[in-house]
């Protein structure tokens, strides 16, 4: 007899720890909400979080140990077909929403997918667009459930972090089927217009800011036109060589956003002396601030089967390169990143990145990330 499938539905889970708040305290709403380290930031900024919303059960239990005081939502935000859907619309009213929106959907190696048939994502008024799409694209771009909470409930801040290839969303170029050609990133901006917001875009590299890995993003910061407008620039405090003195650091272009959306610090932008324009390099946490030397697992050397003779050979030239170092962080997978020192942070880190932790005298051991948050010794 065959097992019955389970039908997942959309799950709230009240606040573990339940609390009054004052009347004149600021709530936010976190969509997408992962293991809340947009919740983390706006605590700190102090907001508090009363709803927080994601589809995945395993990171809202992580998002809910963090942020106990938060109710949850386990749903599918986006499609409206699924069992477990749950309208953005429907959740609470707050003074900041912020939403990790997805970094999948909207990379260059997905754009094309939802323009296959040259269909505006956005297209509301277009009787026949349902029919022409599968599964209603409209409501699976992320993004657009930001637009539905604005729309309903006008909070008086958003703010949106994502990749910046969501800068290339539209219409796949002619000859470039992974590059967009950022209309519907144009289109989605000028809703917010329509409805009384302002808005900053920034390009921010996660390693000045308490970070130990180096990490590209775009936010983008929404605020009602009766308010303010918020100081955004980043004057990270930074070394001027010629001036030989502590400057505000000032963010600057070196070359503009590519067509591809693809904006890295060293490479399209650049922090300067303000009174000289000198280039200038911020602070930034080491990987050591993220790594536990004290469990190394086994060393590669001691293992009963040997490394292939290409990926020894390649840790005894990064051994031999980095002598006069004590360790060095060494890509396990050569296609990926370059050497580091432990006082540099950590390349990006995404589920398929390896690296091996490599000493002057012999290699220590490796660890990959295994795509759930946690590190195991390579077998």
């Amino acid at each position: 007899m065959a097992t019955p499938t389970k039908v997942r539905t959309a799950t709230h889970r009240p606040a573990v720890r339940r609390r009054r708040f004052r009347h004149d305290e600021y709530v936010a709403v976190d969509l997408f909400s992962g293991f809340g380290g947009l919740t983390e930031g706006i605590k700190r900024a102090g907001f508090t979080t009363i709803m927080a919303a994601n589809h995945n059960a395993y990171k809202v239990e992580v998002h809910e140990a963090n942020h106990p005081e938060a109710e949850h939502w386990i749903a599918d935000l986006v499609d409206r077909e699924a069992a477990d859907y749950h309208s953005a619309r429907d959740l609470p009213a707050a003074d900041l929403l912020v939403a990790g929106v997805s970094c999948v959907n909207h990379s260059q190696a997905n754009t094309i997918k939802a323009y296959e048939q040259g269909a505006t994502l956005f297209d509301f008024e277009d009787p026949d667009y349902e029919a022409r799409v599968t599964r209603s694209e409209r409501d699976r771009a992320t993004a657009n459930c930001v637009l539905h909470y604005a729309q309903t409930h006008r909070p008086r801040m958003i703010l949106v972090e994502c990749t910046t290839e969501l800068t290339s969303w539209g219409p796949a170029v002619q000859g470039r089927a992974k590059v967009g050609d950022g209309s519907t990133y144009r289109w989605w901006l000028k809703q917010f217009d329509l409805l009384d917001y302002r808005h900053k875009v920034l390009y921010l590299n996660s390693q000045f800011f308490g970070v130990p890995q180096s990490r590209d993003r775009l936010y983008i910061a929404f605020w009602d036109k009766a308010l303010a407008a918020p100081d955004l620039d980043h004057r990270p405090l930074s070394h001027c060589p010629r001036c030989d003195r502590d400057v505000e650091a000032v963010w600057t272009w070196r070359t503009g956003v590519p067509p591809t959306g693809s904006v890295r610090y060293g490479k399209q932008y650049e922090y300067r002396c303000p009174s000289c324009r000198v280039p200038v390099v911020p602070p930034m946490t080491p990987s050591l601030a993220a790594l536990d030397l004290s469990e190394l697992g086994q060393r590669i050397g001691d293992r009963a089967k040997p490394l292939a003779p290409a990926t020894m050979a390649r840790a005894e030239r990064c051994r031999q390169r980095f002598a006069s170092f004590p360790a060095v962080l060494m890509p396990a997978k050569a296609v990926h990143g370059s050497e580091r020192y432990l006082l540099q942070p950590l390349a990006t880190q995404t589920s398929q990145q390896e690296t091996a932790l490599l000493s002057t005298g012999t290699v220590l051991a490796a660890h990959r990330h295994n795509g759930d948050g946690q590190h195991i010794t390579r077998p």
